[in-house]
């Protein structure tokens, strides 16, 4: 099976401080690097992890040299990166645009892209409701 991870759960699976981490790492791990399946993230979603990572507000805050890491071992060096062009973005910002989505969703539907490019039979996530308004049937959406 393919599956694609937003944000919200790689950030969980790798931050011991987060209340969803035990069952964000469970599925990561189920994924990430098995020979039977196939883990996947945006090229864009790494981005967005550095960022998330080093702003998050926790008693032990996450550094930018110890979020770089995270993400290169877990992610980079785990996950099969899904690359949109400049047409792909085009097309998920259209996506977005036509069903009169605002702000901040485009980049679950940046995620969307990525994981129909990439032929993903589910995503992985905690934003359920902001994939769910994109009404992708044929891609299942799901929480660890």
């Amino acid at each position: 099976m393919k599956v694609l991870f937003d944000t919200t759960v790689l950030v969980a699976a790798v931050v011991d401080q987060l209340p969803n981490h035990e069952a964000a790492l469970a599925c990561f791990s189920h994924y990430a690097g098995s020979i039977d399946h196939v883990g996947c993230c945006s090229t864009h979603a790494l981005a967005e992890c550095y960022a998330t990572l080093t702003a998050i507000p926790l008693p032990k805050r996450v550094q930018p040299a110890e979020a770089c890491l995270l993400i290169e071992e877990n992610f980079i060096n785990r996950l099969k990166l899904i690359e949109l062009s400049g047409t792909d973005y085009a097309e998920a910002i259209r996506r977005a645009s036509g069903l009169g989505l605002s702000s901040g969703v485009i980049y679950d539907a940046l995620h969307l892209a990525c994981a129909e490019k990439a032929s993903c039979e589910r995503i992985y996530t905690y934003n359920l409701s902001d994939f769910q308004r994109f009404r992708a049937d044929e891609i299942e959406v799901l929480t660890p």
